[in-house]
């Protein structure tokens, strides 16, 4: 015995076989040839005949199987769901139950609902047939092939509603200009525009120069926004069986919005060094007119600029590169600058040297040596913290995840203080003994190994469950390195 509910029906199958309607039949439902209300239990007596053993009801929509495997269906028929053929599929509502002919050829043994909207036949080979209209008991394995058949379908209803939710993203995605391709003369031919905007120009790269920075930094909130959200259903489906299909759109779209968020984050780099660079057209000294015959005044002069591209560089040092070009753009920015500073440094000890002042050739290559030392000392582990805090980094439940990719954060930073002065020929300075370079690598190192137990200390003291097999393992120096 068994009972089904639709929407505004009653379907009702007892142990004898017969089926019983009961509830609206203004879609012809109830199989009983009338669209009218029946308050009452009515007995479908087109299937009097039949001995049936299964009953399923979707929405207005009513099947039931017989034991000799045929299929009937009645009720509404939008979009064919009752899986009529021919003139008969085109008929929108079926007040008596009619034979599914499409599955006259198979011996359909079970009906299953999917999502309350996806119909599925589970059918018996001829070779576990005895006689016609009786299965024989199924076999020891039967219900291992079942199981599998239901994944099968599972997996096929679990890749419906991705590609549902992925073309929802992927919609979104097009609406976020920035981060898309640029549009190149060679590649005219080419046209991912969605058929709604066929004539949508793309990003081009003078709007990404001339664009406000806050609307850069809010597309790289929808695209974080959007790898979240299919990152969150990588995971749900990843124990899923017969989901493989499933978790390669999903990856594939993942990698699409990271990738869009690096340029994004490209682009952001660039235009913060763009307009550092921009600021040397404000710097005052740079327009005075007159050349004074006065050392004194020529050296105010230079301090006054030095002060102002120290602060520039400064403000270089703080930009955050995300991919190699920017991160040589920074490199060789810093290093134009410092050649620069260190320069007018050497001017104004020539101008002492011509007034008969004590001057010292070292002391502008020491400055720089020494900015590189106060970067290094003043870089903030707990700042890195913070900002690690604030992005709301997912790390699972491993704190020791979250350690380690502190550690990597925080070297990264101090190998991007360090990186200048693997270009030798530009950032040494022959009047510096090279002991002073070798001491700034030595005390870099060795603030890579105390980094990683002052955040040890930090996550522990912030109640943080680290083991004590991750204290300084990220920082073992490797032996064989050249540096």
């Amino acid at each position: 015995m068994d009972v089904q509910m639709g929407p505004e029906h009653v379907v009702a199958l007892t142990t004898g076989g017969e089926v019983f309607c009961w509830g609206n039949g203004g879609k012809g439902q109830l199989g009983n040839g009338k669209f009218d209300m029946s308050y009452i239990p009515c007995k479908v007596d087109a299937l009097a005949n039949e001995q049936i053993v299964q009953i399923v009801v979707v929405k207005n929509s009513t099947f039931a199987l017989s034991t000799n495997g045929t299929v009937f269906a009645w009720g509404e028929n939008k979009d064919n769901i009752l899986g009529f053929e021919e003139e008969t599929a085109k008929k929108q509502v079926t007040e008596w139950p009619l034979k599914l002919t499409l599955l006259q050829e198979n011996r359909v043994r079970k009906l299953e609902v999917f999502d309350g909207k996806t119909i599925i036949a589970h059918i018996r080979g001829q070779d576990h047939e005895t006689t016609f209209g009786r299965f024989e008991t199924v076999q020891e394995d039967g219900g291992q092939e079942e199981e599998e058949e239901i994944e099968i379908f599972k997996g096929i209803d679990e890749m419906r509603k991705i590609m549902e939710k992925t073309q929802e993203w992927w919609n979104h995605l097009l609406n976020i200009k920035h981060g898309q391709p640029y549009d190149l003369p060679q590649d005219s031919h080419i046209n991912m525009n969605s058929e709604k905007q066929p004539d949508k120009i793309g990003a081009t790269i003078q709007d990404d120069l001339e664009v406000e920075p806050e609307r850069l930094h809010r597309a790289e909130r929808h695209l974080d926004a959007l790898v979240t959200a299919a990152v969150t259903e990588l995971k749900r489906t990843q124990q899923m069986p017969g989901t493989r299909n499933v978790r390669f759109i999903l990856c594939m779209f993942i990698d699409e919005c990271r990738l869009r968020r690096e340029k994004v984050q490209r682009t952001i780099a660039a235009r913060q060094l763009k307009d550092a660079k921009a600021k040397s057209k404000e710097i005052v000294a740079y327009s005075v007119k007159d050349f004074s015959s006065n050392a004194n005044e020529s050296i105010r002069k230079i301090i006054a600029v030095t002060k102002e591209l120290q602060q520039m560089l400064d403000a270089v040092k703080t930009i955050q590169p995300v991919d190699v070009p920017s991160q040589e753009l920074k490199a060789t920015l810093v290093e134009c600058l410092e050649c620069k500073l260190q320069l007018h440094d050497n001017q104004v000890e020539l101008l002492k040297a011509t007034e008969g002042k004590l001057c010292d050739p070292m002391l502008p290559a020491l400055r720089i040596i020494k900015d590189r030392w106060d970067s290094l000392k003043h870089f903030s582990l707990y700042a890195l913290y913070l900002e690690c805090e604030q992005k709301q980094l997912d790390f699972g439940s491993s704190d020791d995840e979250h350690l380690a990719y502190l550690v990597r954060a925080s070297n990264a930073q101090i190998d991007q203080i360090l990186q200048i002065d693997k270009d030798r020929i530009i950032s040494h300075d022959s009047m510096v003994p090279g002991l002073c370079y070798d001491l700034l690598r030595e005390n870099a190192e060795l603030r890579k190994m105390t980094n990683s137990y002052q955040l040890h200390v930090l996550m522990l003291y912030q109640g943080k469950n680290i083991s004590d097999a991750s204290i300084g393992a990220h920082l073992i120096p490797d032996p064989t390195s050249p540096d």
